[in-house]
């Protein structure tokens, strides 16, 4: 006691050197009364003590421990009016002003509570109760004479502090009912309106001390639950916030102090009956995870506060769920509240979060080892193991119901949250990293497994995989050892460990992981994902693949330092070369289509993401051709048809389907653009592929673009101008740049033989595999693409001279699409036909011909007319034996056309006919004259046309007949000048002299001919009406025979006077 009041210089330097010696001091006390054992001597002490009081000012902190030696020595006495005059003294000689006098008190009352505990809740009682009558000199009078009164908040912490410590020491056999009274009348509920934070802390410790006592009866077998605990944990938490009032200057510190006491109160609330329901867990982790982001200073209660917010974790999830599943689920509940401050940019926050993870860890470890009770018994934390007996003893279960299985504790999931740490720049931080995977991994392995994951796990390599790292774990601290090198230990050995479906969720979860707010961590994690994809990329099902994908692209999108990003790329780069690179491609693409159609992707912060994977792939080895063949897959697909005919017009494509097109446009140009020599050499190789894809979207594209429909078309023209960049064709990119937008179907048609007659010309080598692809898109659903493959097959074939093999397969396609049914297209591949290299020709002239011949008769006009003039070509080279069997059906068919408003296919109709006099002395030649002079009224009618090209026609035509007819003096007439004149007096005196011969022939040509020039007047121009009246008009007056005459005579005179009385044409009334 000497040795004490002299207060020697080293009790001052740590608080924790007084509390040793108060402590001693308490326990000698204690046993020198159980050995005196004399209750005179005893009663004789306490009057000394009492004396010693005079000794001490009443503020003096000294006196705390005379109120604990008092109590203690009333504890061993059992005259209760002595007890209850020593209690009163006591109060007098207190200062409630200064927090230890006041702890001490309480402790010296708590101290009485264990033998005498009705006559100090008795007292207190009367305290509490006079405190309620709203005299405060009454109630103050029970601890100091003074006038002064005493602070409120000192008062309450006091009275609040001797329950506790009365409940804390009271015999446990006697408790339950006196704690159950004090908390069910609520008499706790008066204390929260303290405002110091000293006080405060008194409440709290108060109610922690009432859960300790419920404890201490625990641990004795007597267990009942605390009443009201939930109540009693809403207090503590209230009390530990801080008041909008509150100066964070001066009470900065007291405030931690006051919630390191409060988490210390949570933890024993936590940890004894009732159960906790889920409601108030929740709560309780709300109002103190946030502590995990306090400031490091002041270190030592900062510190302290953090120790005990981590006891409360492990209360937390030691006294939930009923079994091993429901705990499993508490634990991923607390680990992912945790995962904020693990993966904060704060080193101190990480550092915090992950030994908080690995402490909870452990003691999930523990329950794992020693088993779950089938109700959920558990064991404390800083306490003593609690036994709460009956139903919570051990289960005689199998462990196989009774502990969680391995998938509950969702590990793929909770190593990526954790791997990025054991690449962090914080020492400490990687090595707990690296022990929470070894414990998660640890714990795994003693955990029964569902059947569906059971086969895929070797044991024997997962147990050697968990020894390399918890040898890991041994060696992390040295300085030698390379942390590269320990980072890619820990990454083969959680390759190993994970299962299928375990690697599946770890590579869905790391977009986070990927984005870690530390540089070095984010690009560890991205390494540690790359070498998961090559070592199991065969584990991952399609689904898996795209989700990984999505979760890869996420990181790509979310990140904008370019190394970084640059990592994220190459890791789906490895994706797409190690499992199904078309699922990725398509999530790729989809991801960039839907960017495109709802993003202004120019603008993007960082750039635009997917345009950088697109410039990966298309600079990957291994993966540039296969990215090149899937987006010219995806160009060559046929959009669905509109309509229900097999091959009709594609009106419009969907929004969607756009977006996608779109998309696989800005590819291949970001492909051209961004490939490097890998990507040329992948475009080089597949020339005829991407030139032939781009011909048939072209035309595809120019299709909807008649109908306004023009970002496609320039897409896709921005892409063309990159190929031609790209393979060096400078000449096709001037035809692009010139004509490209020119949306007419003439112009674009025009535009893609040109492209061809450029590649045959610069690339002739590549004509015969581009071909092979054209001729299989005849085929196709679209009409613009059909004509865009005829138009280039039209105009390749001209160069495929040195390919027999490749032109009959030519010829052959071309000859079984003229029966398409776009127009467009059966006139192509006619003029396809007829520009077979005349090296060729002769092979295939009977078929061209046939063809020809068909397509006379052909419905649409254009068709007719392209028939014609290819007719035209062909002859040329055409020999008497290939015309002789159609020769009299191609001039039937050219009669029909003669009479054609169009002035091409008229004079084309003639000029053909003319044509085919080569032929005319075959052995059809009879039938040939018949043909001839059957069309000679005609030609003579249109010998002076209207339209010039007409006229020059049929004079050439004339020339070329005229020496078939036998008809003398005719050749005589062509060559006057008044045939090759466009005056009309000069035809009607031609006319004179021509029929003056026709006239000496048979009558019955002569009669063929009036006939023909009869129904002339009813063409449809006035001017061959005039004509046909000249003619016949001279015919007749030529005529001898008046037998022969007179039946025409009265026909042909009605029709001239009506003629020069109705017809509104000057030139025929005058002809009439």
């Amino acid at each position: 006691m000497k040795a004490y009041i002299s207060d020697p210089e080293d009790l001052k330097q740590d608080s924790t050197y007084q509390e040793i010696w108060d402590n001693m001091i308490i326990n000698f006390l204690a046993e020198s009364l159980d050995v005196v054992n004399d209750n005179v001597w005893v009663i004789s002490l306490g009057d000394a003590f009492a004396r010693q009081y005079d000794l001490y000012a009443t503020s003096d902190g000294h006196s705390a421990l005379l109120h604990r030696c008092l109590g203690m020595l009333l504890q061993k006495v059992d005259d209760r009016i002595y007890v209850r005059e020593k209690i009163d003294l006591m109060c007098r000689h207190s200062s409630m002003s200064i927090p230890v006098n006041r702890l001490g008190l309480a402790q010296g009352i708590g101290l009485v509570a264990a033998s005498h505990l009705d006559t100090v809740l008795e007292k207190l009682k009367n305290i509490l109760e006079n405190a309620g009558q709203s005299a405060l000199q009454r109630f103050l009078s029970f601890f100091s004479f003074r006038e002064k009164v005493e602070d409120v908040d000192d008062t309450y912490a006091a009275l609040a502090l001797m329950y506790g410590y009365a409940a804390r020491y009271a015999p446990s056999t006697v408790i339950e009912a006196r704690i159950n009274a004090l908390v069910g009348t609520d008499m706790l509920g008066r204390f929260l309106h303290v405002q110091h934070p000293t006080a405060k802390q008194a409440v709290i410790t108060a109610i922690d001390l009432l859960g300790r006592a419920v404890i201490s009866a625990a641990e004795i077998g007597i267990s009942f639950p605390l009443q009201r605990r939930d109540q009693l944990l809403e207090y503590v938490l209230t009390l530990m916030g801080r008041d909008q009032s509150d100066d964070l200057v001066d009470f900065s510190i007291e405030l931690l102090q006051t919630q390191t006491v409060a988490l210390s109160a949570c933890t024993t609330l936590v940890s004894i009956e009732p159960r906790l329901p889920m409601e108030t867990r929740n709560r309780v982790m709300k109002a103190t995870l946030g502590f995990f982001a306090l400031p490091t200073e002041p270190s030592n209660i900062v510190e302290s506060l953090i120790t005990n917010l981590i006891i409360l974790l492990g209360a937390i999830l030691l006294t939930s769920g009923e079994d091993g599943r429901s705990r499993a689920e508490q634990l991923l509940h607390i680990l992912r509240q945790l995962d904020p401050y693990v993966s904060a940019s704060a080193e101190h926050q990480r550092r915090r979060g992950c030994v908080a993870v690995h402490e909870v860890l452990v003691k999930f470890r523990n329950l794992c080892s020693g088993g779950f009770g089938a109700s959920g018994s558990y064991p404390t934390l800083s306490l003593k193991h609690i036994d709460q007996g009956g139903p919570r003893g051990s289960s005689s279960l199998p462990s196989a119901f009774v502990l969680p299985n391995r998938d509950s504790l969702s590990l793929g999931e909770r190593i990526m949250a954790y791997l990025p740490r054991c690449a962090d720049t914080d020492d400490e931080v990687r090595k707990v990293a690296i022990q929470i995977i070894a414990l998660f991994f640890n714990i795994s392995l003693s955990l029964p497994k569902q059947k569906t994951s059971a086969n895929d796990i070797d044991l024997e390599s997962s147990y050697g995989a968990l020894s390399s790292l918890e040898d890991i774990v041994s060696i992390i601290r040295r300085a030698s050892v390379d942390q590269i090198e320990v980072f890619h230990r820990v990454v083969s050995s959680v390759c190993i460990l994970l299962s299928k479906d375990e690697l599946v969720v770890l590579l869905h979860s790391c977009t986070l992981a990927a984005c870690d707010k530390v540089k070095q961590s984010a690009d560890g994690s991205i390494q540690a994902i790359i070498v998961f994809i090559i070592r199991r990329g065969k584990d991952l099902r399609e689904a898996d693949v795209l989700r990984t994908t999505q979760s890869l692209l996420s990181s790509a999108i979310a990140l904008t330092d370019k190394h970084s990003r640059q990592e994220v790329l190459n890791a789906i780069s490895c994706l797409a070369e190690n499992t199904n690179h078309i699922v990725v491609f398509d999530e790729v693409l989809f991801v960039a289509g839907r960017d495109i159609c709802t993003k202004d992707i120019t603008r993007i912060r960082g750039g635009w993401a997917i345009q950088d994977v697109f410039y990966v792939f298309s600079q990957h080895k291994v993966l540039a051709t296969l990215f090149l063949e899937y987006i010219l897959s995806i160009l060559h697909k046929e959009p669905v048809a509109t309509n229900d005919s097999e091959k009709g017009e594609i009106n419009s494509e969907s929004s969607a389907d756009d977006c996608i097109l779109q998309a696989t446009m800005f590819a291949l140009n970001a492909f051209l653009r961004g490939g490097g020599k890998v990507g040329k050499q992948a475009v080089e190789q597949s020339y005829p592929s991407v030139l032939s894809a781009l011909i048939l979207k072209l035309g595809g594209l120019h299709g909807l673009a008649e109908l306004g429909r023009n970002e496609l078309l320039r897409s896709l023209l921005i892409a063309f101008q990159s190929f031609c960049d790209c393979v060096g064709d400078v000449e096709m990119g001037k035809i692009l740049a010139r004509d490209g937008e020119r949306t007419e179907k003439e112009k674009w048609i025009d535009l893609v033989q040109e492209v061809a007659c450029s590649s045959s010309v610069k690339r002739p080598n590549e004509v015969l595999p581009t071909c092979v692809i054209l001729s299989k898109s005849l085929d196709r659903n679209q009409r613009a693409e059909r004509e865009a493959a005829a138009a280039a097959l039209s105009e390749f074939i001209r160069h495929s001279e040195k390919e027999p093999a490749l032109l009959e397969q030519m010829v052959e396609e071309l000859c079984q699409h003229v029966t398409d049914d776009s127009p467009t297209v059966r006139s192509l591949c006619l003029r396809g036909l007829v520009q077979i290299p005349e090296s060729h020709i002769l092979n295939y002239i009977q078929q061209v011909l046939g063809v020809i011949l068909a397509l006379l008769e052909d419905a649409t006009e254009s068709v007719q007319l392209t028939a014609v003039q290819c007719l035209l070509t062909v002859l040329n080279v055409s020999e008497q034996d290939a015309v002789d069997p159609i020769l009299i059906s191609l001039l039937v068919r050219l009669r029909n056309l003669q009479i054609s408003m169009n002035t091409k296919m008229r004079s084309n109709a003639f000029a053909a006919y003319g044509a085919l006099s080569a032929y005319g002395a075959g052995s059809q030649h009879h039938a040939f004259l018949e043909q001839i002079h059957a069309t000679l009224p005609r030609l003579i009618l249109h010998l002076h046309d209207n339209d010039l090209s007409v006229r020059l026609a049929c004079r050439n035509t004339f020339q070329l007949l005229a020496p078939l007819m036998e008809v003398d003096g005719l050749s005589s007439l062509l060559n006057k000048q008044y045939f090759t004149s466009d005056r009309r007096s000069d035809y009607e005196d031609f006319i004179r002299d021509l029929t003056r011969q026709l006239c000496r022939l048979s009558p019955v040509r002569v009669d063929s001919y009036l006939e023909s020039a009869i129904q002339a007047f009813d063409a449809p121009w006035p001017v061959i009406q005039a004509n046909a009246v000249c003619l016949v008009s001279c015919m007749l007056s030529f005529l001898d025979d008046q037998r022969f005459l007179a039946p025409y005579f009265s026909q042909v005179f009605a029709m001239l006077v009506g003629r020069m009385s109705q017809s509104p044409e000057a030139v025929v009334r005058a002809a009439a």
